[in-house]
């Protein structure tokens, strides 16, 4: 049944609490304390009362993410919002570091259990193993230190949300004025593309001076916890079981060796298009048609109804899952002052409804942004009904499958968007050749946080030479960055990830390789292939990554002979536009 046919949708409801007070809101621990002193006293005398016990830690766990992610919500809607600041500073010094020690206590509880050998070693492989390390990582000294380190992550998105520049007697943010990077006038791209320039100049210092802060904040952390180096130590806090850094490093280098002529070609053929003689950085998003830039939506509320239709028509519960998030109000998509930077789907543990946050500029880009998080809508819902919040703690290497997945999936129905046909097959073409220099660009940003936490103690000069040097390799010959070489060596600064979430990139590679096959499969047998990214979904992380691909109908492989059988598909499907 399609969106259009049903004359209401379903809201999902919250579960009635059975461990948890109904009333709870927990803005203090000691409110909280009493409810970990009852787990961890508690006797277990039998697999049923282990798994009651089970089900009594994952609700506690639901209710205290759910909560603490609606208050960093409330600090990137709005980041002038001080009692949102306040509820989260006192998250990060008063709540999270005790609840770390509380649930090191209750994972130690669980190990120690005689019973953990009586439940489903299949379903609790992951979850198990997954405890065991984050027993191996714990150590109480670097509990303030990780408070620490979570507080001056969010100042990355209260410097960034303040950007913005003023055109033509209007404030525009960064990501609106990004816009006319797409203009056909040259003179006005080099205008605004100056004017955001120097106003990222502005805060270049600033935002070294975090950086700095934090490296040396992480690799103290690791050093606690006996490891070399932040990098050994993030592989293991991340769960990356299933690879090791000599793979990633392995990776860079086939993705340099197999996309780098690939990428260098379309940047000589673009230069040849637009007929310049020297490629600057304002020529590098400009649509080499000469056409206007792609416009698919002229507001927020024409993007979700044109993405609900789309969804409706690759399966209509894809739909439905939007329209319940646009009735409930969990969708924040339009660019504003003081709005942090980026997008995101915050998941909600209890509820199951997941809230998508982003930055839309009515722009191309903006479309691959909304089903992309809207994959992982999905995602959420389809994960959702498992029966304990910690099989739903999916890595990053699974969810973005399902993101990316969504991405190509709904290009086959980006007509809902392009109406003309021309315009349908440049935005397919474009997003296409996007996807081959995001592989080259995670494998840039990956080697990048290697260095940096592998050679800690860097200057800021050194970093910036280094951020400048793999760029370089990374990406395109033939851009002149002349008069613009300080701007070019800090643009990393741009990237949320290296300040939030560190490490967190290459797994966009990994995904869309992944991404890739399912949109293969989906070109020779649509219904098959939905049906199997959906089986694959609602697995959430019971199952190892390899398993997870399998199931989904790729392959967790990222050799040259794999990767090479991907970019020749890309590059046949682009032929074809």
């Amino acid at each position: 049944m399609s969106v259009e046919a049903n004359e209401t949708i379903s809201v999902p409801q919250r579960k009635k609490r059975i461990f948890i007070a109904e009333n709870f809101e927990p803005t203090t621990f000691e409110v909280i304390a009493p409810y970990f002193k009852n787990l961890q006293e508690r006797e277990i005398n039998s697999v049923e009362e282990l798994n009651n016990w089970l089900k009594d830690w994952s609700e506690v766990e639901a209710v205290l993410e759910e909560s603490s992610r609606w208050v960093y919500i409330r600090t990137t809607v709005d980041t002038t919002d001080e009692k949102a600041k306040a509820d989260l500073t006192n998250l990060y010094v008063n709540i999270f570091p005790k609840l770390s020690v509380q649930n090191n206590l209750l994972n130690k509880k669980f190990i120690a259990c005689p019973f953990v050998a009586e439940l489903n070693q299949e379903v609790f492989f992951t979850t198990i193993r997954r405890i065991k390390s984050s027993l191996a990582l714990f150590r109480e000294e670097n509990i303030p230190l990780q408070s620490e380190m979570n507080m001056k992550q969010s100042v990355f998105s209260q410097i960034a949300g303040a950007q913005s520049i003023i055109y033509k007697g209007s404030e525009l943010t960064v990501q609106q004025a990004q816009v006319y990077m797409k203009s056909n006038d040259r003179a006005q791209r080099e205008e605004v593309f100056k004017l955001i320039s120097d106003r990222k100049a502005q805060d270049a210092e600033k935002l070294d001076e975090l950086m700095t802060e934090l490296i040396q904040l992480r690799h103290k952390i690791a050093l606690n916890a006996g490891y070399k180096n932040y990098m050994e130590y993030r592989f293991d806090e991340l769960g990356r079981f299933d690879y090791k850094p000599e793979d990633c490093l392995k990776f860079h280098n086939s993705i340099f060796e197999i996309l780098l002529p690939v990428v260098n070609k379309l940047a000589e053929e673009r230069k040849i298009q637009l007929g310049l003689e020297v490629v600057k950085p304002w020529d590098l998003a400009v649509d080499t048609s000469g056409e206007a830039p792609l416009k698919p939506f002229n507001s927020a509320e024409e993007l979700i109804g044109k993405t609900i239709e789309c969804f409706n028509l690759l399966d209509p519960y894809f739909a439905e899952r939007i329209e319940i998030m646009k009735q409930m109000k969990y969708l924040d998509l339009e660019s504003r002052m003081h709005k942090g930077p980026g997008g995101y789907n915050m998941t909600m543990p209890e509820i199951g409804v997941p809230f998508i946050f982003m930055n839309s500029a009515n722009s191309e880009h903006d479309l691959v942004t909304i089903v992309h998080e809207g994959g992982h809508a999905v995602h959420t819902f389809l994960s959702h009904p498992l029966e304990l919040s910690v099989f739903k703690e999916i890595t990053s290497e699974i969810a973005e499958v399902a993101s990316m997945a969504m991405e190509l999936m709904s290009m086959e129905h980006w007509n809902i968007f392009y109406t003309n046909e021309k315009e349908l097959k440049r935005a397919k073409k474009n997003h296409l050749q996007y996807i081959l220099s995001l592989l080259t660009k995670t494998c840039l940003g990956d080697s990048f946080q290697f260095w940096l936490y592998t050679n800690p103690n860097h200057t800021v000069e050194e970093r910036r030479n280094k951020w400048a040097e793999l760029q370089h390799r990374f990406t395109a010959k033939n851009t002149n960055w002349s008069g613009y070489e300080n701007y070019f060596a800090t643009s990393y600064q741009s990237i949320l990830h290296f300040y939030e979430v560190p490490f967190y990139y290459i797994e966009y590679a990994f995904a869309q390789l992944g991404a890739l096959a399912i949109w293969k499969n989906f070109k020779t047998n649509p219904q098959q292939a939905i049906s199997a990214y959906k089986k694959a979904l609602c697995l959430g992380y019971t199952k190892p990554i390899p398993v997870f691909y399998e199931t989904a109908g790729a392959r967790f492989d990222f050799s040259k002979p794999y990767i090479s059988t991907l970019v020749s598909f890309i590059n046949e499907e682009i032929e074809k536009l």
